[in-house]
């Protein structure tokens, strides 16, 4: 049996700091997108950051905040989830928490990139711009690109050891906990350029899944189910 126990501020703490994350999630991409710096070569990405400045700095800001809020989020997730499986929601949150780390870092070489943008050049230099941006800002490219992949990758990986602890709380949790766990193993195809589809899948999904625990952890008068202790041994 499972007894119900009443949600307390760890468990609404948890929840405002993944909404937090899900709502600067948000900010992040459409900031990202109104800036238009996904171009084919560094320098015409370079080149469109410059003439984007304040939309792409915010979209960096809102990943950096973003992150922090994961890091934050981890502590109480781990005190809400500890009582069903204690091993797979330390994995968890540790897992989360460096998914925060690589996320704000990311964040960070976003507005860097966004001071060092040079203004727009014209349609037709930049049409002629070839190869990589050189110096710092080449490498702020790097940076900002592998601390965002591998955050998302940690973020896959620790659905995946959540799913477990979720399967034991039960109820509604248990049929969305196989969900969670191919959620965040599709998430770790965003090493693969081929899988852009899955790309944009997996990162609507995480925000679905971030939006969703957050409101379950935040729902005025809800309850959690957890186990009841095991009872002692008898010894013959």
């Amino acid at each position: 049996m499972l007894s119900a126990v009443t949600l307390t501020p760890v468990h609404r703490t948890a929840g405002a700091l993944l909404l937090l994350t899900a709502l600067a999630t948000v900010i992040s991409v459409v900031a990202r997108l109104s800036a238009d710096a996904d171009q084919p070569t560094e320098i015409a990405s370079l080149y469109a950051i410059g003439a984007a400045k304040a939309a792409y700095a915010t979209g960096g800001a809102a990943r950096l905040v973003g992150g922090i809020a994961l890091i934050a989020a981890a502590i109480p997730l781990r005190r809400v989830m500890e009582p069903y499986h204690p091993r797979a929601i330390g994995l968890a949150a540790a897992l989360l928490a460096a998914s925060g780390i690589a996320s704000a870092v990311s964040g960070g070489g976003a507005i860097a990139l966004a001071a060092l943008a040079p203004g727009a050049p014209s349609s037709i230099i930049l049409a002629f711009e070839n190869g990589d941006a050189g110096g710092a800002e080449s490498i702020l490219f790097a940076i900002r690109w592998a601390t965002g992949a591998l955050g998302f990758t940690l973020a896959g990986l620790a659905l995946v050891a959540l799913a477990s602890a979720q399967w034991r709380v039960g109820g509604i949790l248990r049929p969305s906990a196989v969900v969670v766990a191919v959620l965040g193993a599709a998430m770790l195809f965003i090493w693969v350029d081929a899988a852009t589809v899955v790309h944009r899948i997996t990162g609507v999904g995480f925000l679905i899944w971030l939006i969703a625990a957050g409101l379950w952890l935040i729902w005025p008068g809800g309850s959690v189910r957890r186990p009841e202790p095991h009872a002692p041994a008898v010894r013959k």
